[in-house]
């Protein structure tokens, strides 16, 4: 895991200077604290800058210094990220290919398999996680790309003077001209789906790669981009699998996908919830492990929610080497203003602040690498929320929907106001035949948001256009799979994928995500329906795999989020610290109406369950505004 960044100007444009583009690499220091090198080619008037810290996990030794090249100088690259099954993919290189090596990394697999079989040829041999660009000195083209679940991130600046890129928008800071303002319509976005949906950023101008797509710039400043990997590809199968058959298949494919995050020349351990998940990391990597396996986890003081006692459950009956760590309203409020620098832009989940907590825990026990259970309950809808609203969505809303337009731009009419937000919202987007489910945890809709604003500050694109316009993208039928593909699109990489890589990579530790490997997505995608949610019970099909290898006790108890909720992680203490934030906060006072902001303390006090995630957004976004403008 690293830190990658990078420039490319043409003769029209202006270059970096090397000191500039060091700045910028060195902006990222605690992405890869263990190395550090540049690389900058000039060539017809164009000049290229490329970038790299590097975080150590595989051939420690010096020749996996980067940036990296053939032999022949002729194709360079900058790596964050693994490939897990990078030595299968060596094998399969030609003889005499294999026999030019000059080190035992990944990364030099990938530049020796893009030249035997193209990038694509390349890419789809791949298993990992990664973010890389390259540079072909002979076309003078540079190709950046993203791993296909989004696992790491990838940002860019494409303007009249230059194009850049890096592991973290900070990095742009670095560059002269670089003036950072706010894009008024990630900020809309931002307040329901707490992220910015990519391609947006909260930056204006700073841009996301999707998560399996690859961009190429030449030298005449052109752009395009790729889609090399969709998760839409796979449905569920037209011929159906026995349910045993579902059961033994993904019981390989976890175990492979395991066996696979093994490679590593550093201790690696898991972040340990006594979740299913997370038990089902534990114990497939005790099978393999010839010692205890390394476990960590962390509670709230005085949270009655906290999940010490099933983490202890998993950590004795595995026998593994475990950490735990307790934080209280103390660590919360302090770690704000970093909490802000590292995010770059606002991720607005508080388990951003135990995440930061339990990957220093791990750094501090020289443990960096850890696997984590990521992606599990969005490609086996383990959420509640998924089968309500399937369930909503069949019954209610679809039927709805054959109600004349008229009609129901009409009832719409007569609920505003009358009815509470969500339902106001429901009213609107049946009114526009919008879906129903926009994500799995929304803050503000947007029929909440015209009341939070002030004009003229709005949105070309509200957030359930963006959706609806997602959806028909899809081009499913089954509800349940195009609330899933949705999440895989959204909510996965840009929300809880970018928040476990910011918070991990603050420590400079790098996790891994057994149930993001593209043959476990790609075979979870196509099983029924009907087989990931059976006899009332969310993620059937996985418990039913997971039984026999951890306890009963763990698969049968009640689901519980990491650490909670926003409801349970915020006191008290830190409600009034977050009102007295945002009530005097530049931000708030430009952009949003006060009398709404009072109000949604009022409405905290008596409804917690909600607004406390609403608070916890908005209070993101003033530490964020702080971090970035203020000071």
């Amino acid at each position: 895991m690293c830190g990658i960044v990078g420039f490319y100007s043409n003769e029209r444009q202006t270059p970096l200077t090397q000191a500039q583009l060091v700045q910028m690499r060195d902006r990222m220091i605690h992405r890869g604290p263990d190395d550090e090198g540049i690389y900058v080619h000039r060539d017809r008037g164009c000049t290229v800058g490329l970038g790299h810290r590097r975080l150590s996990i595989i051939d420690l030794s010096p020749l996996g210094h980067q940036p990296m090249s053939t032999a022949d100088g002729t194709l360079w690259i900058v790596f964050n990220g693994e490939i897990f099954n990078y030595r299968e993919v060596r094998a399969e290189l030609p003889e005499l290919t294999r026999s030019q090596f000059r080190s035992q990394t990944d990364t030099e697999v990938i530049l020796h398999a893009v030249r035997e079989w193209g990038l694509e040829g390349c890419l789809r041999r791949l298993r990992g996680m990664y973010a890389f660009a390259l540079y072909e000195t002979q076309t003078g083209v540079l190709t950046l790309v993203r791993d296909p679940l989004g696992v790491k991130p990838l940002y860019y600046t494409n303007d009249l003077r230059l194009f850049a890129f890096a592991s973290e928008v900070k990095a742009f800071l670095e560059v002269p001209w670089f003036k950072p303002a706010i894009n008024n319509q990630a900020l809309y976005h931002y307040l329901t789906f707490a992220n910015t949906p990519a391609p947006e950023t909260l930056f204006e101008g700073v841009s996301k790669l999707e998560a399996g797509t690859y961009l190429t710039v030449n030298r005449h400043g052109q752009v395009q981009q790729q889609r090399f990997w969709d998760p839409v590809s796979f449905t569920p199968h037209s011929s159906p699998l026995s349910e045993q058959d579902y059961v033994e298949e993904l019981r390989r494919l976890i175990r492979q996908s395991v066996r696979r995050r093994m490679v590593s020349d550093v201790p690696f351990g898991v972040f340990l919830s006594g979740g299913v998940d997370s038990s089902l990391n534990v114990a497939l990597l005790a099978e393999l492990l010839n010692k205890p396996v390394e476990t960590f986890s962390i509670g709230i003081k005085d949270d009655a929610s906290n999940e010490f006692v099933y983490a202890r459950e998993v950590a004795d009956y595995f026998h593994t080497n475990h950490h735990e760590v307790v934080i209280d309203d103390d660590d919360f409020i302090s770690f704000l203003p970093r909490m802000a620098y590292f995010q770059d832009e606002p991720v607005a989940d508080p388990v951003c602040v135990p995440l930061y907590y339990l990957s220093k825990l791990a750094r501090e026990s020289a443990t960096p690498v850890i696997q984590v259970g990521e992606g599990s309950d969005e490609i086996f809808a383990g959420y509640r929320t998924y089968h309500l609203f399937n369930e909503w969505n069949r019954r209610f809303y679809e039927p709805y929907l054959r109600v004349p337009g008229i009609l129901r731009r009409g009832i719409h009419a007569l609920g505003e106001h009358v009815v509470s937000f969500e339902r106001q919202d429901a009213l609107r987007r049946a009114s526009l035949s919008h879906p129903l489910f926009l994500g799995n945890a929304i803050a503000f809709w947007d029929s909440e948001k015209s009341a939070l604003l002030k004009t003229p500050f709005g949105s070309a694109q509200t957030s359930s256009d963006y959706i609806a316009q997602l959806d028909r993208s899809l081009g499913l039928q089954d509800p349940l799979h195009r609330i899933i593909q949705t999440e895989l699109k959204n909510r996965l990489p840009e929300l809880l994928l970018m928040r476990v890589d910011k918070m991990s990579m603050a420590n400079s530790i790098e996790t891994r995500v057994p149930f993001l490997d593209e043959d476990v997505v790609a075979f979870a995608l196509t099983i029924p329906a009907s087989l990931k949610s059976k006899h009332g019970q969310p993620k059937y099909i996985l418990k039913q795999a997971a039984r026999g290898i951890i306890p009963d006790s763990i698969i049968d108890r009640k689901k519980w989020g990491f650490c909670g909720s926003a409801t349970t992680m915020l006191s008290t203490r830190l409600v009034e610290h977050a009102r007295s934030r945002i009530l005097t906060s530049p931000l708030m006072a430009e952009r949003f109406n006060r009398v709404a902001l009072e109000n949604l303390f009022l409405r905290h006090r008596t409804q917690k369950r909600f607004n406390s995630f609403k608070i916890w957004n908005l209070l993101n976004l003033v530490v964020w505004h702080e971090c970035w403008f203020e000071n």
